[in-house]
């Protein structure tokens, strides 16, 4: 499979959670020491096009919260979803994952020339293969409560649909894109679910009539 080829294994970035930390952590101090970073760091391109080249990885630094307290808390689930796939996946697989969305937003952004000022939704793309990966797993929601994840997961996915069917066209190609990641690894695993419920739905209506 594509996906284990030995030609891509350069691809791999080891521990790759400490990277996507750190830059939010930078990003994080950047922006309480002057809100004006939170322009400079977007993804603007009209901006890069100018010649501003660090955009293309600086919006990855854009704060997930504004709250230090939550923004701990963002850091530590981000580390925390982060390590979980790489556990399973390995640093090849899990560098891919993030990449793919990455460069697809990256590409969409160019192409509809739509700026990113936001990357809450990269993160949610990350807690979503954790919680396809480990759905059962429980975990303290702000240390405090047990939520398993699949159902964190569901009521995450309910938010987006939400904000898909509500946004623009432009917003809604940009979800796509965005998640992107998650739709080629996931998707055909996800619709053969949908498949099989279905059928059996089917089965068990023809055994009552």
């Amino acid at each position: 499979m594509w996906l284990n080829s030995r030609r891509f294994q350069w691809l791999a970035i080891p521990n790759i959670a400490i990277i996507f930390v750190t830059l939010q952590a930078l990003g994080f101090l950047m922006v309480m020491a002057n809100p004006a970073w939170q322009f400079q760091l977007a993804l603007v391109p009209e901006a890069v096009r100018a010649g501003e080249y660090w955009r293309l990885i600086t919006f990855l630094s854009l704060p997930l919260a504004l709250s230090p307290i939550f923004m701990i808390f963002a850091l530590w689930f981000l580390y925390f979803t982060l390590n979980m796939i790489e556990g399973v996946w390995g640093d090849f697989k899990t560098t891919l994952y993030t990449l793919v969305s990455i460069l697809v937003t990256i590409a969409y952004s160019f192409a509809m020339d739509y700026p990113v000022f936001d990357v809450h939704h990269f993160e949610s793309s990350l807690f979503f293969a954790a919680a396809a990966l480990f759905p059962e797993t429980e975990i303290a929601l702000f240390g405090i409560i047990p939520v398993k994840m699949k159902w964190l997961a569901g009521l995450t996915g309910v938010f987006v649909l939400v904000e898909f069917v509500r946004g623009s066209w432009a917003d809604r190609f940009f979800l796509l894109a965005i998640y992107s990641n998650f739709l080629l690894f996931f998707g055909p695993a996800v619709l053969n679910r949908i498949k099989n419920w279905d059928r059996r739905r089917r089965y068990l209506r023809k055994l009552r009539d």
